[in-house]
C-alpha cells in the first residue's frame, strides 16, 4: 500500500492554531507518529519552545540592566561618601584616605569596564534576537525542503558555537 503524502502546511496551520499531534492526525486522518515526525522535521516544537522562554530572556536582560544601574548608584554613593569624608592634609588619615581614593578609583574603573562589556553583549544579544526573528519570519515564506535546510544550518552553527557537553 502506497504512503499517502500529508499536507505539511495544513499541519503547519493546524500546530499554529494550538492542536498537538493527536489532534492534527485525527482532522488529517493520519497516524500520530506520522504527524510527529512531520512537526519534528519542520522543527515546529523548537520554536514554539523558543517563543514561549523568549520573555524570560527579556525580563532577564532587563534585570541585567537593573543591577548595572543599581552597582552604578553604588559606586556614586561610595565616591560621594570618600570625597565628603577629606580629613586635613597635614594629618596622618590623609595618606590613608588618598589610598583608599586611588584603589576605589580602580574598582570603579573595573566595574565601568564590566558595565561596558556587559552592555555590549546585552546589545549584540538583542541584534542576534532580532536578526533570528526575520529570519524566523521570512523563513515561513519559503517550502518546508527550504525551511528544513535553512533551520538546519542554523541548528549546526548553533551546535558549534554552543555544543552541548556529553555526560
Amino acid at each position: 500500500m502506497p504512503r499517502r503524502s500529508i499536507d505539511r502546511d495544513k499541519v503547519k496551520e493546524l500546530f499554529d492554531a494550538g492542536l498537538n499531534a493527536t489532534d492534527i492526525a485525527k482532522e488529517l486522518s493520519a497516524t500520530k507518529g506520522a504527524i510527529s515526525k512531520v512537526i519534528k522535521s519542520m522543527n515546529l516544537e523548537v520554536v514554539k519552545a523558543a517563543v514561549e522562554v523568549a520573555p524570560q530572556y527579556v525580563e532577564r536582560k532587563d534585570t541585567a540592566t537593573d543591577h548595572l544601574l543599581y552597582l552604578t548608584d553604588k559606586a556614586r554613593a561610595e565616591l560621594d561618601w570618600i570625597e565628603k569624608e577629606v580629613p586635613p592634609k597635614k594629618s596622618a588619615e590623609y595618606r590613608a584616605w588618598q589610598d583608599q581614593k586611588l584603589k576605589f578609583g580602580a574598582e570603579v574603573r573595573k566595574l565601568i569596564s564590566a558595565m561596558g562589556d556587559i552592555a555590549f553583549k546585552l546589545y549584540q544579544a538583542n541584534e542576534v534576537a532580532e536578526t533570528l526573528k526575520i529570519i524566523e519570519e521570512e523563513i515561513g515564506c519559503e517550502s518546508p525542503e527550504c525551511q528544513k535546510r535553512i533551520r538546519d544550518r542554523i541548528k549546526r552553527r548553533r551546535d558549534i558555537r554552543f555544543p552541548v557537553s556529553q555526560s
